[in-house]
C-alpha cells in the first residue's frame, strides 16, 4: 500500500516486466478483501497510509493470515524511528527506504520470495481506485 499513484504504477510496472503477478488496492479495507478472495505470496506495504498505520496493518494481516509472515516487504519514506519498539515479526520485514532503485526493489522481491519458497502472485497495495 502507498498512497502517492505515481509510485503505485512505477511499482506495476516493474514487477510486471518481471512476471510478476500484480494487484493494486486502494485501501486497508480492499487488501483485506483481495486477502480473503485470492492467495497472495508477497505484500508490499508503505508504513505510512492515510486510513491505518502501516505497522497496525501489518499485524492485522499476519494475524488473520500467519502464511504471510515473512512475505511482506515495508516501504518508508524515512528511515522508520519506531522499529526498535516493534514486535519481532515486524522488525523482521526487510524495508526499502523511498526513494529507492527499480534495482533495489526487484533484488528485496527476489530474495523475499525465494526465502519464503514462494510463487510469483504479489498484492501491491493502494492501486488504481
Amino acid at each position: 500500500m502507498d498512497d502517492e499513484p505515481s509510485l503505485r504504477r512505477t511499482l506495476e510496472r516493474a514487477l510486471t516486466a518481471f512476471h510478476y503477478k500484480v494487484v493494486s488496492v486502494a485501501d486497508p479495507h480492499s487488501a483485506y478483501q483481495m486477502l480473503d478472495e485470492s492467495h497472495f505470496d508477497l505484500v508490499l506495504l508503505d508504513l505510512r497510509l492515510p486510513q491505518m498505520a502501516g505497522d497496525t496493518f501489518f499485524l492485522a494481516i499476519v494475524r488473520r493470515w500467519p502464511r504471510l509472515l515473512g512475505r511482506v516487504i515495508l516501504m518508508s519514506g524515512a528511515p522508520p524511528t519506531l522499529q526498535p519498539q516493534w514486535p519481532a515479526e515486524l522488525a523482521a520485514c526487510p524495508i526499502l527506504t523511498k526513494p529507492f532503485s527499480l534495482d533495489a526493489l526487484t533484488e528485496m522481491v527476489h530474495a523475499v520470495l525465494s526465502r519464503a519458497d514462494a510463487q510469483p502472485d504479489l498484492l501491491e497495495g493502494n492501486g488504481h481506485g
